[in-house]
């Protein structure tokens, strides 16, 4: 009855008030069913509001609701579950939960059908933190029924709350090596294969993310007893048919991306189609950025393989590369992707001497090498070092000469900025003022004056009197010269 009278919120919020949430945590200490179900009840419809909430987390009652989850009535079982289900979204008692024996029984339950749906739920919840994921791993019975519900999942889609689970066990490398290992894995593949399931092909994704879980995926999928020799065509040829669908696309190029075997196909995939795809996805404005960076990604695959990376080099790639890096340039992540795979591209020579021929890439890594973000920086300057490595082997002298002094004076300049902002000043007449104020200072038999932070200003001059300039210092020779030959420095006014 009072359950009936607590549907109005005003009543609801008086029987609070009369803390009915302390009665009912005292009342499902009692044995009898009926009570239970009723208490259980009125505590379902309670812990919705954080308030109440606040009030059924204590270990003693948190310990009690386990308990009644194992309850040999049903209805018991259930209403403790969901209970539970409703406190799970506080993660302190997700953590207070999972060292208590609870996962245990969720994995018991999972067996039951009537308790799958709300113990798919709970599992969903408590795989959002790496705690729990880890003990799921160590209940290895469990995370295989998971895998055996998605194979037989009786829909071409697999329930959100099924695959939402799977989802969540794949990110974590220890689970995702009992995926591998379970058995069902080449099942799951074919599913995904068959089916097209965005969601389910994030699963394989994550799974492949984890460098010590990869290779023995690929090596099982490629094996004599799986036979799933041409699983990565069939990747290829999905991407291809759904181009038009982002949430799939974005998955399938992201399991190409985490591919890293060295017997990985690359050249055969292009052949495939694979670098068409990537030309008609890397045209500005007309892919999303998550599936832009993949591709990007992905160009980094291929120009470490020398059979694909000619298919690169003999493509559009490189230069639309170089346009997106311009369009993008706000975009941190993207930035350091494009740098990365311009360094990739310099590892075999015709593709390297391809490149850099087709490219106007110097001037575009000078300019990023001038970037505050340090990632871009370093990124920028490793590409920037390579390409003045290399730069003489794949241009003609003229193109040559103008290049490596481009290169040469950048430099220069980026290791003596300040200097280089001084001489620069001093050859616009900045210091003139300052030197015709000091000799008259001189005149009058005033002493020169100190800097309020103390430092004295410099300026460094060339044996015959004249100013430096940053383009003559880089084409010196300084190896085995006497420097006191050269240069001397002296205050101004002196």
């Amino acid at each position: 009855a009072l359950m009936n009278i607590a549907e109005e919120i005003s009543v609801e919020k008086k029987m609070v008030n009369r803390k009915m949430v302390n009665v009912l945590t005292q009342i499902v200490r009692r044995d009898s069913e009926e009570l239970l179900i009723s208490a259980l009840q009125f505590l379902k419809k309670l812990s919705v509001f954080e308030d109440n909430k606040d009030q059924m987390i204590a270990p003693e009652m948190l310990a009690r609701l386990v308990h009644l989850s194992q309850h040999p009535n049903v209805n018991v079982a259930l209403l403790a579950l969901r209970v539970i289900y409703n406190l799970s979204f506080d993660a302190n008692v997700r953590a207070s939960l999972n060292e208590s024996r609870l996962m245990s029984v969720l994995v018991d339950h999972l067996r039951s059908p009537p308790f799958r749906h709300v113990v798919l739920r709970l599992l969903y919840h408590f795989t959002m933190d790496d705690g729990c994921k880890s003990t799921i791993a160590y209940l290895r019975e469990g995370l295989v029924m998971v895998l055996q519900l998605v194979v037989h999942f009786p829909e071409p889609r697999v329930g959100k709350d099924l695959v939402g689970l799977l989802v969540n066990l794949a990110t974590h490398p220890r689970t995702a090596g009992v995926i591998v290992e379970s058995g069902l894995f080449p099942q799951v593949m074919t599913r995904v294969l068959k089916t097209r399931d965005p969601l389910l092909c994030k699963v394989v994704r994550h799974v492949s993310s984890h460098k010590e879980v990869v290779d023995p995926m690929y090596e099982l999928l490629m094996s004599e007893g799986v036979r799933m020799f041409k699983w990565m065509n069939e990747f290829v040829r999905m991407a291809l048919c759904c181009v038009d669908n982002p949430d799939l696309l974005v998955e399938v190029l992201g399991t190409l991306v985490n591919i890293t075997h060295e017997d990985a196909p690359w050249g055969e995939l292009c052949e495939a189609g694979l670098v068409d795809l990537m030309t008609r996805l890397l045209v500005p404005s007309f892919s999303e950025d998550d599936i832009v960076l993949e591709c990007v990604m992905l160009v980094s695959n291929l120009a470490l393989c020398q059979e694909s990376a000619m298919h690169v080099a003999g493509s559009r790639l490189p230069a639309m590369l170089q346009d997106i890096l311009m369009e993008k340039r706000e975009d941190e992540e993207i930035v350091v992707q494009i740098l990365y795979a311009f360094q990739c591209l310099m590892v075999f020579d015709e593709v390297r001497d391809a490149v850099l021929q087709e490219s106007d890439l110097v001037p575009c890594l000078m300019e990023f090498a001038r970037a505050r973000n340090p990632a871009i920086l370093q990124q920028a300057s490793q590409t920037l070092q390579l390409v003045a490595e290399y730069a003489g082997d794949a241009m003609g002298e003229a193109e040559e000469g103008s290049w490596i002094e481009q290169i040469k004076v950048f430099r220069f300049e980026q290791h003596n900025a300040d200097w280089c902002k001084f001489v620069n000043w001093e050859l616009s007449g900045g210091g003139m003022s300052d030197r015709m104020a000091s000799r008259d200072s001189m005149m009058y038999g005033e002493q020169d004056e100190v800097s309020a932070d103390g430092e004295e200003e410099f300026a460094f001059h060339l044996a015959g009197g004249d100013l430096v300039d940053a383009d003559d210092l880089a084409n010196r020779q300084w190896q085995g010269k006497d420097m006191e030959q050269f240069l001397h420095s002296a205050r101004l006014g002196r």
